[in-house]
């Protein structure tokens, strides 16, 4: 039987001869095929990601849910010249992206399907572009690609016309562009952050608290600082100096990002409900809402709790008067500390378990799944933020992201802005899944340490077994070439 050995794939050795064939595999390529099967499986849930987004999109078409808080989006953005209060109360960006939409399609429902499954699919790979700069393993970033892609909130919101459709994309696209100005650390990186940063900003205002945070600490860090600081107040003058002028000449107030002192007023002031009326040179506009929060028992059916709000706050505001009739009812809710705490528990518990609205109808399943998962955020949130502090040491570069985290907590979560939501929550949500990854890469290097540590051997344990301990200076002499020296051999 003769056998004829031969090198393939990097040391694969195949022998064969006759009935026999071997193929013994180089060191790492079962590891290779384990990386394939996983990527495999991560693009297959990608694929089930997008799916489900045509599909859904296809199935509730945004534009044949025009009620309520998506009726008030379509109409802002269709009709442009509206100087109303309300109007003037919401943030711009959605505005103009309704209204582009609105032209691009004439409001056909394939055309407006089509571009809403194009924003609602593009959102995942943005986060995964954003997962790229923070992750130094592709895999890893790939897993938040594919987690994202599934998240129930992120497909089901994309079923109608709300400023968080917007907001997620323009949110990971901040964070790519935070993450990739920390790495290149140029100018031209920096204002591509900021105009990034001010774009989401002007869609929800909870993006602008993320964007003072990341741009002042890499602004801190960073060389150049003169230039990045005086071409960004530049080009944040040229975006929210023409946005003050509107507000102020239609308000009279400055308020670029939307007049958020009617919010502020149902917030503090502790009521179920809200009255408000605006008068502005003859012309009279009144609105009555509460928020979808105060009918909603966010513990049920463990419990029947509900937000602690009784009554109505009302305020007649007269516009040409700018913040006086604002300050003034203020006033008669002042912000004692027995009332913050009660505002703030209520806020809490609805953030964290309420259901967000109005993606909730568990008529639909992917709504109903929504609905249900509400109960895993809470102690996702305070998991991560517990193991953030334990490895904040070994979080390096990505520590950043865990202060957002923080913020967030903080600005929606503590301060008496708004009556929240549960659909308030969905922005940090696609934050804690990639916080999650983060910090299993984390733990993943520390037992990796932790086994280095285990299997190194120190000299004085050798002696104690009795082994012989050679001297490194010994080991490098030994392995020296030893110069040869021609031998004779006597002839047979």
């Amino acid at each position: 039987m003769k056998f004829d050995f031969f090198k393939r794939d990097q040391g694969a050795l195949l022998s064969r001869g006759g009935d026999l064939a071997l193929i013994v595999l180089p060191q790492g390529t079962l590891h290779i095929d384990r990386r394939w099967l996983l990527y495999a499986g991560l693009y297959l849930l990608i694929a089930l990601g997008i799916w489900l987004r045509i599909d859904h999109i296809l199935t509730y078409n945004p534009i044949d849910f025009i009620w309520s808080d998506p009726q008030r989006h379509w109409e802002q953005g269709t009709e442009t010249l509206r100087t109303d209060p309300m109007t003037l109360t919401d943030p711009v960006m959605y505005q103009l992206y309704i209204g582009m939409l609105a032209k691009l399609t004439l409001g056909e429902p394939l055309l407006i399907a089509f571009y809403t499954v194009l924003l609602a699919c593009v959102t995942p790979w943005i986060w995964y572009r954003f997962a790229r700069e923070l992750l130094s393993s592709r895999l890893m970033a790939t897993a938040v690609w594919a987690g994202i892609s599934l998240l129930p909130s992120w497909i089901a919101i994309y079923g109608y016309f709300m400023q968080e459709t917007l907001l997620l994309p323009l949110l990971g696209a901040a964070l790519y562009a935070s993450w990739r100005c920390r790495r290149k650390q140029t100018l031209a990186s920096f204002l591509l952050m900021v105009v990034l940063w001010a774009a989401a900003g002007l869609t929800r205002g909870i993006a602008i608290p993320f964007a003072a945070v990341v741009t002042t600490w890499l602004w801190l860090v960073q060389p150049q600082k003169i230039a990045k600081a005086g071409y960004s107040l530049l080009v944040l003058g040229l975006i929210m100096g023409p946005l003050v002028y509107r507000s102020y000449s239609a308000m009279h107030l400055v308020a670029p990002h939307g007049i958020g002192k009617l919010n502020e007023l149902y917030a503090r002031s502790g009521k179920r409900d809200i009255h408000i009326s605006y008068d502005r040179n003859g012309a009279r506009w009144v609105y009555w809402f509460a928020s979808p929060a105060m009918d909603a028992k966010p513990l049920a059916p463990l419990s029947d709790w509900s937000a602690n709000r009784e009554g109505v706050v009302k305020a007649d505001i007269d516009i040409t008067n700018g913040s006086e009739d604002w300050d003034a009812v203020m006033a008669e809710y002042p912000l004692t500390f027995a009332r913050y705490l009660q505002l703030t528990g209520d806020n809490l518990v609805n953030l964290f378990f309420g259901s967000s609205w109005p993606d909730n109808n568990q008529a639909r399943w992917l709504e109903a799944v929504n609905h249900h998962t509400r109960w895993v955020w809470a102690p996702i949130t305070l998991l991560l933020m517990l193991a953030a502090l334990l490895y904040w040491r070994r979080l390096g570069g990505t520590r950043l992201l865990s202060v957002l985290l923080f913020t967030w907590v903080l600005v929606q979560g503590l301060l008496p802005i708004s009556v929240n939501e549960g659909r308030y929550r969905k922005p940090v949500e696609g934050l804690l899944l990639v916080q999650a990854v983060v910090l299993a890469g984390a733990m993943r290097r520390r037992r990796a340490d932790d086994a280095a540590a285990a299997d190194t051997v120190s000299p004085e344990s050798v002696e104690q077994e009795g082994t012989v301990v050679v001297e490194p200076s010994l080991i490098s002499q030994a392995l020296e070439p030893v110069e040869s020296k021609p031998q004779h051999h006597a002839p047979v």
